[in-house]
């Protein structure tokens, strides 16, 4: 079975067994699709513990401690009494911000409440001029489910992406969904 085959089956059963391995104990589950083509990635790193899931991919021809870009997915259990999706935000790249104290942010968009998100934010950031990280540029989407809280994210080893890079991945992050089931 060649290794793309191998990968998109994997990718499939992570994304089906998302929202169960994180919260068995829920008659429904949840999962976010879409937000990028998984034929263009592979799996570099999957880790799961009781409270998260988290799945990083890199080109075919790259590997995860030697990328150019990198993909990630990642869910985490909700809490009971969930902060402002803000805060989440922040608190999830505080050690890069208090590392790279230049590090800018900018929000690009908020979502409000539907039928399946609580919450959603798409946002990016930067930071240049930090050793021994590379300049990166990441576009990420966090959103707040009924179950879970998911985070889709794009980051390239660049200072800047070009600004067709950065609407395609714009484009494609805000195209998740969140799927009950």
């Amino acid at each position: 079975m060649n290794t793309l085959l191998k990968n998109g089956m994997l990718l499939l059963t992570l994304l089906f067994c998302w929202g169960g391995a994180i919260d068995r104990a829920s008659a429904q589950q949840e999962m976010l699709m879409g937000g990028f083509d998984p034929k263009e990635w592979v799996v570099g790193h999957q880790a799961k513990s009781q409270s998260q899931v988290v799945v990083e991919f890199v080109h075919p021809n790259e590997k995860i401690d030697n990328w150019t870009e990198l993909m990630t997915m990642q869910v985490l259990r909700k809490p009971k009494s969930p902060e402002p999706i803000e805060e989440l935000v922040k608190r999830m790249h505080q050690a890069t911000s208090k590392q790279c104290p230049a590090m800018t942010w900018n929000v690009i968009n908020r979502q409000f409440s539907s039928e399946t998100e609580e919450a959603g934010m798409l946002y990016e950031w930067s930071i240049k001029g930090c050793p021994p990280d590379a300049d990166q540029h990441e576009i990420a989407r966090v959103v707040y489910g009924k179950i879970n809280v998911f985070r889709l994210a794009y980051v390239a080893k660049t200072s800047a992406l070009s600004p067709e890079k950065r609407a395609q991945w714009i484009k494609e992050l805000t195209a998740s969904k969140i799927i009950r089931q």
